[in-house]
């Protein structure tokens, strides 16, 4: 085939993407294109996905793990897994650290990344029933208005569903022989090696996906023997181990479990439930945490459904159909689907909301395995995209005779799509927060004196609050003292993680409070004290020096002169002369 035909043959899919980066600006997401523009990334999640890329670019170039960041959550340390930061594209631009601006981010064309690739490869995927270009385009662009994948953007490593949309392709694809079965099992390990680098729990959906594919060449094709499966299955459980070994999710003392399993679930009727992002169908009921179990189909895919069962048996009815397609192929997937739409619901089964069964007797014998992927309501996107797939083939297949009656009905179906969405992607997003209220000029002042910038107490835990004690209301941190310190090249002691070894970040902040008890105070460590933290400091005026600096209480050890030192002095905070007689 020519360069020029096989150009052709992506010209849909590229389309598609582009639909997909359009849909993505719609959304409010060109405010997130400047690589310069980080105001909108500090708050919540985004702001520790920031401050994770941010210190792990001031880490020498060759270390282990490969995401290792000693210099955040110091002297625990963390890695760019931890941090949320999207591993894969962490490690591919920090060679170039040295020449990128400071800041610089890639969350937002990341994210634009994603909505390309969500639309380019759910066109190839369309191109498994269909050779028409039309048809491709619009099926592209139903994956790329899948609701799940804008649902997702305040945690861009998990929105590479084009992962998932992938693993869906080889799993339906012809594959005829064994040469074929050796490219469809290359491809499996490519993208659940990729997986790996962008998000554990993609990982254990492309495992399960990977699994499914090895399954059908087997049982379906035949073109695989049973010891290919086996190894097969090894080779890519080994992948996932080895990855998450060198990326430092595993091989630490950091538990890779955490506990809140059947709080973050899917309901029932998630695959029906907009949760207030439809102008067409009513919002239904959920428990709290099931935010995270979001799966709405959108009602222009809801209908493509119902048209497509309603085509084919209609059709079939009137002998008009064309020979069924071939389902057996389907089968590993759907299974595969299916259970991890029912892992989605979790111990703790609810409709409406409501709880209507307790599994927990079923999970209790492997919480071991489940405690690290306590959200399963994530896991309904298989089946979420399963579906839309599955309403795809049904159309195209019950009209090949009639394509543009089949292109017609996908044209319908996007139309309603994009209306029903159009509350939520009106929704404001990427907007700039007033969030740094230091005088830089005078935080510089550190630079070159000291090397650490330690919040005191630590701020240093988990989602479920494990390490550090919270010291409670007008507690010192945010992301401005991380920016502050990772923009000086200095370590930093506090941080929200995904995980953390509450073992030994409790250790930390009970000997970090002995210290200051004691009047111990590091010469190379400016502290940022809580006013309800004070005491110890203002009782020990010879060793430390406690000066108010953008209305924070800042100290420094009297052992060191520096300019900064003399700043405090200056500021300085007295300690309360004792109440008279």
């Amino acid at each position: 085939m020519s360069t020029w035909k096989r150009g052709r043959e992506y010209v849909a899919a590229v389309l598609a993407g582009a639909f997909g980066v359009f849909w993505f600006i719609q959304g409010h997401g060109d405010r997130a294109l400047d690589p310069r523009e980080v105001d909108w990334l500090m708050v919540g999640d985004w702001s520790t996905h920031l401050v994770g890329w941010l210190f792990f670019r001031n880490e020498p170039l060759f270390q282990f793990p490969l995401g290792a960041i000693p210099g955040l959550a110091h002297p625990l340390g963390t890695t760019v897994g931890f941090t949320d930061s999207t591993p894969l594209v962490a490690l591919l631009l920090r060679p170039f650290a040295g020449v990128l601006p400071f800041p610089f981010q890639y969350v937002g064309p990341w994210l634009a990344l994603c909505f390309f690739l969500q639309g380019f490869v759910g066109s190839r995927l369309t191109a498994l029933f269909t050779s028409h270009r039309v048809a491709q385009l619009l099926g592209g662009m139903l994956f790329a208005l899948a609701p799940v994948l804008m649902w997702r953007l305040g945690h861009e490593s998990l929105c590479a569903h084009w992962l998932v949309l992938g693993l869906l392709w080889v799993n339906l694809r012809d594959w005829p022989d064994e040469p074929a079965a050796r490219r469809a099992v290359a491809v499996t390990f490519l993208l659940v090696g990729l997986s790996a680098t962008l998000h554990p729990y993609l990982s254990a959906m492309a495992l399960a996906l990977g699994a499914a594919a090895l399954l059908r060449l087997r049982l379906v094709d035949r073109v695989l023997s049973w010891r290919g499966v086996g190894l097969g299955l090894g080779g890519l459980v080994v992948l996932l181990l080895g990855l998450f070994w060198v990326l430092g999710y595993l091989g630490t003392s950091t538990p890779a479990g955490i506990e809140g399993f059947g709080d973050v679930s899917s309901d029932l009727l998630t695959l029906i439930n907009p949760m207030d992002w439809s102008r067409l169908l009513p919002t239904l009921g959920t428990a709290r945490g099931q935010y995270e179990g979001f799966g709405y189909l959108g009602a222009g895919v809801l209908l493509l459904l119902v048209l497509g069962v309603g085509s084919s048996l209609v059709l079939r009815l009137m002998r008009r159909s064309e020979e069924p397609p071939r389902w057996k192929r389907a089968v590993p997937l759907a299974v595969c689907c299916l259970l991890l739409g029912v892992y989605a619901l979790s111990a703790r089964v609810t409709l409406a909301g409501r709880p209507v069964l307790d599994l927990s007797g079923l999970y209790q014998p492997v919480m071991r395995f489940v405690e690290p992927f306590r959200s399963s309501g994530r896991f309904i996107w298989p089946l979420h995209y399963a579906l839309l797939t599955g309403g795809l083939a049904l159309v195209l297949g019950a009209w090949r005779r009639r394509p543009w009656v089949g292109i017609g009905l996908l044209a319908l179906a996007v139309g309603v799509q994009v209306f029903d969405l159009g509350r939520a992607v009106a929704r404001e997003r990427f907007q700039s927060q007033a969030w740094n209220g230091l005088n830089p000029s005078a935080w510089k002042r550190m630079k070159g004196d000291y090397r650490h910038l330690v919040l005191f107490p630590p701020q240093l835990h988990d989602g479920n609050g494990r390490g550090c004690p919270y010291p409670g209301p007008g507690a010192p941190f945010s992301p401005m003292f991380a920016y502050q310190a990772a923009a000086l090249g200095m370590t930093f002691n506090s941080a929200y993680l995904a995980r953390v070894d509450p073992v030994l970040a409790r250790a930390y902040c009970t000997a970090l409070q002995q210290e200051a008890e004691r009047g111990e105070f590091q010469p190379e460590t400016v502290y940022v004290v809580h006013p309800s933290y004070l005491t110890p400091f203002l009782r020990h005026p010879e060793a430390v020096v406690c000066g108010e600096l953008d209305g924070h209480a800042v100290c420094v050890s009297s052992q060191k002169e520096s300019v900064f030192r003399r700043l405090l002095e200056a500021r300085r905070i007295q300690a309360p002369r004792p109440a008279g007689p």
